[in-house]
């Protein structure tokens, strides 16, 4: 197989369809079944295409990785492809190759089934460009967010002239009657629509929504002017959505790309690639400077109070993490950075509290990162090779990841750290070529009852827009 040449989002942006529309939905419409491309890994794991991106009605470049409903459907969000009659925007600010979908795949014994659940349509009436993984509510619905779009005129977000809308919560859930086709849409609801008046911020990022246990959705944005990092929560009330308390970055965790998760009292963490504001120089400009921090929010009765865990130095402790976080049972966080670190593809680490404060350990310093790789950020300085999905822990306390250009080929690589005797072990699963197989993974990693790991890169496979694969040990 030979090595793609697709080595950035950047690129995969802007490259024009290959294939009509008429084409792809006839083509998604008669093949069904999806066409398997079986790979042997180096490590006795068997890698598997089970799902290649036309750029068609099937979607493009998917950021976000699978949610999976415990059953036989796996969900997930392709940031571009789809529609195309509303001129769109993609995380660049420039106009999208279509305006995204969602999609789902069906398991039947050996065999899947793609369908396109729902095409955006932009503009000023719907979301556009999905970036994250969708999540599934009680009632088997899905709810996600967009980068850009906008619903009742909500302005602010522009380009020159042009308005973007600054993005969108939503929720799909599936007609009344079951579908008979691929192409049978759900319905779409958009439940808040961001705008720059309200606090909120806007352009929603690689965040996955999580619920607490009273019903409130809580999500991140990093893209409003003046507001470089907030998190938002929205409260069901009367059958519609209201903005409850947020947090605004301001003058501590800078650009929040990812989501955050709970712990057992109801505090929040997550992980900022910027800030302090004033703290050690990564890099600067427009007022943002920081290697990033580990942040926890606590609810009081006045809203959150913030409080900084960690802050990256920039050196062997890594710099710039995208990922979000995951907790054990212990209440440690663990956590990746895009960059930095002994080899320059970012690190693994772990915070565990202790007597009031937080302990900061290094659990593995990644390799081969390439420093010339596109960073999910308006600023940087070099490349952000490493992780940019949040990890996943199994039920053991392994941890599992996938780095944006790390591996042999510099196309990225899956990859399983195990914990035994208090010491960590590195496996590297699987190294993407940039060819059929994929390249580039930016969401995050699943897991599901047989130990089978799931997820999608933004760019390579055949099209060159991506792939969803399944790696089984």
């Amino acid at each position: 197989m030979a090595v793609g040449t697709w080595k950035g989002v950047l690129t995969m942006t802007v490259r024009q369809f290959p294939i009509s529309r008429w084409q792809t939905i006839l083509a998604v419409a008669i093949s069904l079944a999806l066409t398997m491309t079986l790979i042997q890994a180096a490590h006795a794991q068997t890698y598997t295409v089970l799902h290649t991106f036309t750029g068609g009605v099937d979607g493009a470049t998917p950021y976000g990785g699978l949610t999976w409903d415990g059953g036989a459907n796996f969900y997930g969000t392709a940031a571009q492809g789809g529609y195309t009659g509303t001129r769109c925007y993609n995380i660049f600010l420039a106009p999208a190759n279509g305006c995204g979908t969602v999609f789902r795949l069906h398991r039947s014994g050996s065999s899947w089934t793609f369908s396109t659940l729902y095409e955006f349509r932009g503009g000023s009436v719907d979301g556009n460009f999905p970036t994250a993984s969708v999540t599934i509510a009680a009632d088997g619905s899905l709810y996600g967010t967009t980068f850009a779009g906008d619903d009742n005129g909500q302005l602010g977000c522009n380009v020159g002239l042009q308005d973007i809308g600054c993005g969108t919560v939503f929720n799909l859930r599936p007609p009344a009657n079951a579908c008979t086709t691929a192409l049978c849409s759900w319905k779409e609801s958009i439940i808040y629509a961001f705008g720059t008046t309200e606090g909120a911020g806007s352009g929603p990022g690689l965040g996955q929504l999580v619920f607490d246990q009273a019903g409130n959705l809580y999500g991140t944005n990093w893209n409003a002017p003046g507001n470089v990092g907030t998190v938002f929560q929205l409260v069901p009330s009367g059958g519609s959505w209201m903005l409850g308390e947020t947090y605004s970055g301001i003058g501590g965790p800078t650009y929040i790309f990812n989501g955050v998760t709970f712990d057992s009292a109801g505090n929040l963490y997550g992980a900022s690639q910027r800030g302090l504001q004033y703290g050690p120089y990564c890099a600067g400009g427009r007022g943002v400077n920081g290697c990033g921090t580990v942040f926890q929010l606590i609810p009081t009765d006045s809203g959150w109070n913030a409080d900084i865990l960690y802050t990256f130095t920039g050196g062997e402790d890594g710099k710039f993490p995208t990922a979000g976080l995951v907790a054990d049972r212990e209440g440690n966080l663990y956590g990746a950075t895009s960059a930095g670190g002994a080899g320059s593809g970012g690190v693994v680490f772990e915070l565990s509290p202790s007597g009031g404060s937080w302990t900061y350990n290094l659990i593995y310093s990644l390799p081969n990162g390439d420093p010339q790789q596109f960073c999910f950020q308006p600023i940087g300085d070099g490349g952000c090779s490493g992780p940019w999905g949040t990890l996943l822990m199994d039920s053991a306390g392994n941890l599992y990841g996938a780095s944006f250009a790390n591996g042999a080929y510099q196309y990225g690589n899956v990859f399983e750290l195990t914990l035994s005797n208090g010491s960590w072990t590195y496996t590297d699963l699987y190294d993407f070529t940039g060819g059929n197989d994929g390249a580039n993974p930016i969401g995050p990693l699943i897991l599901d009852g047989d130990g089978n790991i799931f997820g999608t890169t933004a760019n390579g496979g055949a099209d060159g827009y991506g792939v969803v694969f399944e790696i089984t040990p």
